[in-house]
């Protein structure tokens, strides 16, 4: 007898519910609804992106020189990249800020080149000697990608950005 007095009750409340509802929206109320707004995503700072890429650089720059197992030629290679990365990131900032080419170099910059000469400086020398190859083809594509990249912003080449924004997207993202 309980059940049904507690069902019934709660019935006519939903009905009394659904009834005032109903004789609010013809009179015109209408509850404010906004779309949900998700926050920009603040813009960032081509100064400040940049100076942190040269950290990382000068990190890595000292960290190379400090190996003394490390032969003078990779050392070079590992400098001419990041000689690359100084001239050809403050353009790509400036210049192609959203363009995935330049994502592409602040991810090298900042993250890729550091931590694939880091990989390799922490192998026993035994295990350096194995990978070597490896190594070079990955410092050889790195240091093509950059050059290549700095032709393209001192000649202004929109369409070969694209392709090569294609191209690293696919190799390294």
């Amino acid at each position: 007898m309980t059940t049904i007095l507690i069902a019934t009750l709660f019935l006519a409340s939903v009905i009394g519910f659904g009834l005032l509802m109903n004789h609010l929206r013809q009179k015109g109320f209408r509850t404010k609804t906004s779309p949900i707004q998700t926050p920009a995503k603040p813009k960032e700072d081509p100064k400040l992106v940049y100076t942190k890429i040269l950290d990382t650089l000068l990190k890595l720059n000292l960290m190379i020189r400090r190996d003394r197992h490390l032969s003078p030629a990779i050392t070079l290679q590992v400098e001419k990249i990041i000689d690359d990365l100084k001239a050809v990131t403050p353009a790509m900032l400036e210049r192609y800020p959203g363009e995935t080419l330049t994502y592409e170099i602040k991810k090298i910059g900042n993250t890729h080149l550091y931590k694939t000469v880091k990989e390799y400086l922490d192998l026993s020398l035994e295990s350096r000697e194995q990978q070597l190859d490896v190594f070079t083809d990955l410092i050889d594509g790195l240091r093509d990608v950059c050059q290549r990249s700095r032709i393209i912003v001192e000649k202004n080449e929109t369409q070969e950005f694209k392709t090569m924004a294609l191209f690293l997207s696919n190799k390294f993202s």
